[in-house]
């Protein structure tokens, strides 16, 4: 029986497909050590420090749990469709979906919803954008290497 859950690809994959794996894995597991530091930061000792504006720490401090969880989800599910990637399997669109999803959901709050985005530093969009950039790009390399594996 053939199910997504199990599917495993025909053949193994490219090398270039490799290497974006790996460069995937690098990527995601330095987003949740980005996920635990904004996560843990004392906001307080931050603003003493004058790390960050008092403006951005109290964004910070203000950010609720499920906003933190999607920023942890987007980047643990993009290391595990980096790895899924590297193996040749095919969940690893559905992955890479789950943590596109999630990495929208978090940075729509931060600079749309919350109404703190002028409260962070400027380059923090720009960051933004380059994540979410790049997850849709491993979303769409996983899906072209699941279908071009998949053909006969």
């Amino acid at each position: 029986m053939y199910t997504i859950a199990n599917a495993r690809l025909n053949e193994t994959p490219s090398k270039l497909i490799k290497i974006a794996a790996i460069i995937g894995i690098v990527w995601y597991a330095f987003g949740l050590l980005q996920f635990w530091l904004a996560y843990s930061l004392d906001t307080s000792a931050a603003v003493s420090a004058g790390e960050i504006t008092t403006a951005h720490g109290a964004a910070l401090s203000g950010t609720p749990a499920l906003i933190w969880l999607s920023f942890a989800v987007a980047s643990l599910a993009g290391l595990i469709g980096s790895i899924l990637l590297a193996l040749g399997l095919a969940t690893a669109v559905m992955s890479y979906g789950i943590s596109l999803i999630a990495a929208v959901i978090y940075y729509a709050w931060v600079y749309g919803l919350s109404g703190t985005g002028a409260d962070r530093p400027q380059e923090e969009i720009y960051i933004a954008i380059v994540v979410v950039a790049v997850t849709a790009a491993f979303f769409f390399i996983s899906k072209r290497a699941a279908k071009q594996r998949q053909r006969p």
